[in-house]
């Protein structure tokens, strides 16, 4: 089953949200610990959130 491309799933706004979403699906963990590698990745939270928050208000 082929996958449906970003652009038939995510307005063009809500793209910077998909792709947070879609690299964590994808086991390319950016928060939280990694059962894979054993490498927590919660350092990346804050620099996140804060980047979702520019790109929502358009700065």
């Amino acid at each position: 089953m082929a996958r449906m491309s970003r652009a038939e799933v995510f307005d063009p706004g809500e793209v910077a949200v998909g792709h947070v979403f879609s690299r964590t699906v994808r086991r390319c963990f950016l928060m939280g610990d990694d059962p894979v590698s054993g490498k927590n990745f919660d350092h990346r939270k804050r620099w996140i959130e804060e980047y979702l928050q520019e790109e929502t208000l358009g700065t």
